[in-house]
This record gives C-alpha cells, sequence and structure tokens, in this order.
C-alpha cells in the first residue's frame, strides 16, 4: 500500500508549473500533512519541459516520484501530459490536462509535426484509467487573459476531488499568491467548474 499521494505537474518553462507545485504544497501543509517538492528541467527554463514532483504524505520520502507511480497528473500542455504519463502514469492514474499546445523550435520551422490532439488523448487513455481533457480557451479568453491558465489547471485539480487537499484552501491560495488576485480567482472558479461537470457527465 502506498504511503504518499504523488502527483506530477507537466508544462513546459513559463507556465507556472512552479508555482503551481508551491500553492498545492502549502494546500498540503495547511491540511497537516507533509509534502516534497522535487522539479526536473528540460534544456530551457523557458520554452522547455518541466515536471514538478510533490509527493504529499506522513513520512520522509525522495522528492523525485518513481516510474508508474503517480496518483495524478496535471498536465499544462498536451505533448508534456503525454510524455509524462508513458512514464509515471498507470492504470488507476488521474490525469487532467489542458489541450492548448505549445508549439516547439522545431514544429514552429516546420521539422517536424505536432501530434494530434486527439491521438495523443487516446493514448493517454489507453495508460491511465481517468482522463479530463479540458479546452481551457474560452475561459480564458472571457477572463481577459491566458497567462492564468496555472490558476485555472489548479482550480480543475481542486474540482476532481481526487487529491487529500481542500479546495477552498486551494482557492485561498491561489489568492494569495498570485495577482492580479481576482483574475487567477477567476481561472479558478472556472477551472473547477469544467471538471466539476465533466466528472457529472462521465458519472466519474
Amino acid at each position: 500500500m502506498k504511503s504518499s499521494f504523488d502527483i506530477v505537474v507537466a508544462g513546459v518553462g513559463g507556465q507556472g508549473n512552479l508555482v503551481c507545485g508551491r500553492i498545492l504544497a502549502e494546500g498540503a501543509v495547511r491540511r497537516n500533512l507533509r509534502p516534497v517538492v522535487g522539479d526536473t528541467f528540460g534544456a530551457s527554463r523557458r520554452g522547455g519541459a518541466v515536471l514538478t514532483h510533490l509527493r504529499i504524505g506522513e513520512f520522509d520520502m525522495g522528492p523525485l516520484i518513481p516510474r508508474n507511480q503517480a496518483d495524478l497528473i496535471l498536465g499544462l500542455e498536451p505533448l508534456e501530459t503525454l510524455r509524462a504519463a508513458v512514464k509515471f502514469g498507470r492504470q488507476d492514474t488521474v490525469v487532467i490536462f489542458s489541450e492548448l499546445k505549445v508549439d516547439t523550435a522545431d514544429t514552429l520551422g516546420g521539422k517536424t509535426e505536432y501530434p494530434d490532439i486527439d491521438k495523443m488523448t487516446e493514448a493517454l487513455e489507453s495508460i491511465s484509467g481517468v482522463v479530463f481533457r479540458l479546452d481551457p480557451k474560452a475561459s480564458l479568453d472571457k477572463i481577459g487573459s491566458s497567462r492564468v491558465l496555472n490558476s485555472y489547471m489548479i482550480g480543475a485539480l481542486a474540482g476532481s476531488g481526487k487529491t487529500p487537499l481542500n479546495p477552498s484552501e486551494l482557492r485561498g491560495l491561489v489568492g494569495e499568491t498570485l495577482k492580479p488576485k481576482k483574475t487567477n480567482i477567476s481561472a479558478f472558479d472556472a477551472g473547477l467548474k469544467c471538471v466539476s461537470e465533466l466528472m457529472k457527465s462521465k458519472g466519474v
């Protein structure tokens, strides 16, 4: 039996992975749990792959999640989500990811083609038990900022009810940590609502 709840936040540099990890870790502290955070970076801090590992438990543990041991993967970018799922996912892993892609230098230059989102979703569903694919664009456009995706995704995680963290505490932490407060809280609420509605439709 696992003694920790393990979360991977997958994205690229500049999307706010590290802030996500910090907020989720503080949420664990407020639940009297012991979080351990580790980060791994690709070749470039901005635009390169970034994985944030959050391990929540009662005992000392290493900062990096072992292979195939993630309980939840929070994906800020679809291709990085799939890469994380291949390494850390298992049949009962919950995956919550944004379908908003971030092109690489190779895809922008025409050297390679960005993978099809539908096919990546199918691959994720073959790896993991529950997959929530989110399209935050309309919500972020309405809010007036594309820079609050991380707050939206923290809200989505909170709305899943699949972690030991408290949604209202996470909401408060988003408001305390990220500015402007109102914009980030609005993004959090939109993400929470989206996943709550998806859960009802899936009967999860």
